[in-house]
């Protein structure tokens, strides 16, 4: 027979089970209940009779119709941040970045990105007004949304882009991010897990339910919020570049090129010694996609696929291309053009290649900020 002291334990953790149960799922799946609820100022209406509705869900034919961005509510949600606490945040990042970056002083090319990243911001559902920055942190094509609306653009994106209308895709990326305010609800799922994980100390026998649920479901519900910022992003990617005139589809294009980017990375970490061991560990495949920040590429690709025709009217004409960014892709790449200077008295007589963009940003702090930002 139970003694009365055993019979307490099991009942107090039967109780802390069912009490941590209802904390995790109030606190951590408080966003997605929100945001399943229409915005008032949105209309339940089909964005367009040319859309094509099938396999729409109801509450996203309503917070994704572009016929009301600006008013759907993207970015509200269970956040531990105010848009003032939000843009003090972003400014910090800010600052970090011009500290470790080489900012771009041309002006014709910080004309044309700050006057394309204001085209797409104007058409898109931010709240916060935008700082743009050109940077040459090196050869990786890339954009970085910030929290509270400072988007950096490095010249590698400019240079490995074919038209515009990639380059708009991917700013139109890192601009949902920053509207759907994506980095700070992020941080306040992990602020959520580490109160849920201080209170095991706190709690007796109930620490034990906390610290054995805290311990994984916590990191991967943030995981899976991150991987889900990722597809939402992407689809409002296309419709902020849809309607500012752009293809869509220029979107995948530049999508796939970084997916042979990682597919070659991938290439050479299997060729390192000992890397082929981890994928003979039983599951882990499953395992690393439920740790992974971000969605497998191919699944994103096919994704955006059905949701350009899903979720976007038709139309005959889009921009593809223009000779303002023809221009400005001409520049930047004169500007790493080797230049030949001849050594002065004494140093020799043959010709030295000097690089005019040799003032990379280092690792440190490209890393301190990459760990705060979402990247496509």
């Amino acid at each position: 027979m139970a003694s009365p002291s055993s019979l307490g334990s099991t009942v107090g953790l039967k109780f802390a089970r069912n009490l941590l149960a209802r904390i995790c799922f109030t606190a951590l799946l408080a966003s997605s209940l929100a945001e399943a609820q229409p915005s008032s100022a949105a209309p339940i209406t089909p964005a367009s009779e040319s859309v094509n509705k099938k396999a729409i869900p109801a509450k996203d034919a309503v917070k994704y119709d572009i016929a009301h961005i600006g008013n759907r509510g993207i970015g509200r949600g269970f956040n531990l941040y105010s848009l003032k606490r939000e843009h003090e945040l972003g400014e910090n990042l800010a600052a970090s970045f011009d500290r470790y970056n080489r900012i771009i002083r041309d002006e014709v090319v910080n004309d044309y990105i700050n006057q394309l990243a204001q085209k797409i911001i104007r058409n898109s559902d931010a709240e916060v007004p935008f700082t743009i920055r050109v940077i040459d942190s090196g050869d990786i094509p890339r954009a970085y949304g910030l929290p509270g609306g400072f988007l950096y653009v490095d010249s590698a994106l400019i240079l490995a882009a074919d038209g515009e209308a990639e380059l708009a895709g991917v700013l139109a990326h890192e601009i949902a991010h920053v509207a759907a305010r994506h980095a700070t609800r992020a941080l306040t799922r992990k602020q959520v897990c580490n109160v849920l994980g201080s209170m095991a100390l706190l709690t007796g026998p109930a620490g034990v339910a906390l610290e054995e649920s805290g311990g994984i479901a916590g990191p991967l519900s943030v995981k899976k919020f991150s991987r889900d910022a990722e597809y939402e992003a992407d689809l409002l990617a296309i419709e902020y570049a849809y309607l500012a005139g752009y293809d869509p589809d220029a979107f995948l294009t530049a999508l796939e090129k970084l997916h042979a980017l990682e597919a070659q990375r991938s290439a050479d970490l299997a060729k390192i010694p000992g890397y082929h061991l981890a994928q003979k560990i039983p599951f882990h495949s499953s395992l690393a996609k439920g740790f992974s920040n971000y969605p497998d590429m191919e699944a994103r690709i096919q994704r955006l696929q059905g949701e350009i025709t899903t979720f976007l009217p038709t139309r005959k004409d889009y921009i593809v291309d223009t000779d303002e960014f023809q221009e400005v892709k001409a520049r930047l790449l004169a500007d790493r053009v080797p230049v030949l200077r001849h050594h002065h008295d004494g140093e020799g007589n043959g010709p030295v290649l000097r690089r005019t963009t040799s003032d990379y940003a280092s690792e440190s702090g490209r890393a301190l900020a990459l760990s705060f930002v979402p990247q496509p």
